[in-house]
């Protein structure tokens, strides 16, 4: 008894389904096809709220102005300055390390306190050497070698 029940409180429940309705289709089929013969927007939305309405189930769908076809806004690219770029100064240039001969000393003058190099520097006498001013130098000969 109570399949029987179901069974007929499906079918009712079938007969007034509004998406399966015979006003559904033709709706949707005159939606389809305005959209396919490119009708104009205002057609097109006007054949939808119908469709909508015979689907739905409502007598009266409420209109829906968010969906209306409205123009795109147009939106300007950002425009980024980059900075101009300064040119570089060239790199200081050093001049070349002087160049240093390492010529032995000749003793030009000498006197109790010491002796005077051709070079200009004092070399003091600490006998048996002579000592120059970063140490003590030695002497082959005619020449002085100091550190």
């Amino acid at each position: 008894m109570f399949v029987l029940l179901m069974a007929a409180a499906g079918a009712c429940a079938q007969e007034g389904d509004p998406l399966k309705s015979a006003a559904c289709g033709a709706a949707l089929a005159s939606l389809q096809a305005a959209r396919a013969g490119q009708a104009t927007p205002g057609r097109i939305e006007h054949l939808r709220s119908e469709a909508a309405g015979a689907c739905l189930g409502t007598a009266h769908p409420a209109r829906n102005t968010a969906r209306t076809l409205q123009a795109p806004i147009a939106v300007p690219p950002p425009q980024v300055d980059a900075p101009i770029a300064q040119p570089s100064l060239p790199a200081p240039v050093a001049p070349p390390p002087p160049v240093a001969i390492d010529r032995p000393a000749t003793p030009a003058n000498c006197d109790p306190g010491g002796c005077w190099s051709n070079d200009g520097t004092h070399l003091q006498h600490l006998p048996p050497n002579l000592a120059g001013p970063r140490g003590l130098c030695t002497q082959q000969g005619g020449l002085v070698y100091c550190p």
